[in-house]
């Protein structure tokens, strides 16, 4: 069964040989993989090299663009009729892109585009590089997505990279009016808008190798807000998922609760979702519980909120970071 990786990478080159490793290794072997490169260093030789031996097609474009404008110059030059996306920092099992397609062939699920929740790796052997990976696998701190759940399988509103018809794929593509984006989020929003059916699967091991830096971490979160804000202002889309409608309704209701006692209860805010994250460690951990955990994940949360704001600020700026590339 003919079908292409695609994908991207800045100055992540590293990361992603890693990810390479892992295309290469697949039960079902890719008829091509067409990559993007918008870093300094040009690694065309060197993926030759490692492909060398495995009879795979390289498209190899070395373009400055957004991660999201990347993406879209690459899926104009896939050829095959699948298409699976992938990102420096995952890593696929031997298995994933068969599972993938026999679950995106399965006229029984009817399903369009599909995708498997990824278990996070730590990048280091030290404390701070597991720490990131132990809040970057905690389903708690991004308030119990199902898209994060390891375990799940079933219908979705977002997912990960995913593994896509091809014709559909070039019909709808990624929104590259602007640089930042939640670009994964937004596309499958549209998949379910044209009435095409998103579909997670356990059965679709994937991992993600985390950042080993709490700096990095929060940089990341700070990211997330900035992206789920600019996707509101620029898609009008307020809620991608019934999700975010929930949330919404559920803090709306705390906040008009606290107004009617004093203006000083809005401290109840950051008391609850550091609640929400002690009893998510205490549930979803068993005895492997660590004090710290929900703490950091607080931390995070807050510096997601002061992302989403900026993002609203940032409306009042002629200029903004030109690309969603994280280091």
């Amino acid at each position: 069964m003919d079908y292409s990786f695609f994908g991207t990478c800045s100055n992540d080159h590293n990361q992603f040989f890693g990810c390479l490793k892992t295309i290469v290794n697949q039960s079902i072997l890719p008829k091509e993989l067409i990559i993007v490169n918008s870093g300094a260093s040009d690694i065309e030789k060197k993926i030759l090299n490692l492909i060398k031996n495995v009879d795979i097609k390289l498209v190899y474009i070395k373009a400055k663009l957004s991660r999201v404008k990347s993406l879209n110059k690459a899926i104009d030059h896939i050829n095959t009729k699948y298409s699976l996306r992938f990102d420096s920092r995952s890593r696929f099992s031997r298995n994933y892109a068969k599972n993938a397609l026999k679950i995106l062939t399965d006229k029984s699920i009817r399903v369009d585009v599909v995708g498997g929740a990824p278990s996070v790796i730590a990048e280091k052997d030290n404390y701070e590089a597991k720490l990131c990976a132990s809040i970057m696998k905690r389903d708690y701190v991004f308030l119990y997505p199902k898209h994060r759940n390891v375990n799940f399988t079933g219908y979705s509103s977002s997912i990960y990279l995913g593994c896509f018809k091809t014709n559909l794929l070039k019909q709808i593509k990624y929104n590259d009016k602007e640089s930042h984006l939640s670009e994964d989020s937004l596309i499958i929003s549209k998949f379910i808008e044209k009435g095409y059916k998103p579909y997670i699967s356990s059965k679709i091991k994937v991992s993600y190798i985390c950042r080993s830096s709490f700096l990095n971490i929060l940089k990341l979160f700070h990211n997330y807000g900035f992206c789920r804000g600019n996707t509101i202002i620029l898609s009008g889309k307020v809620f991608i998922s019934k999700r975010h409608f929930y949330v919404f309704i559920v803090f709306s209701f705390i906040l008009v609760v606290s107004i009617n006692f004093s203006i000083f209860s809005l401290i109840l805010y950051p008391l609850i979702l550091l609640l929400i994250n002690i009893i998510g460690e205490v549930v979803s951990c068993n005895r492997n519980y660590r004090f710290w955990n929900p703490l950091y994940a607080f931390s995070c949360q807050l510096i997601w909120i002061i992302g989403f704001l900026w993002s609203f600020i940032c409306i009042f700026k002629n200029k903004n970071k030109p690309s969603n590339f994280i280091s």
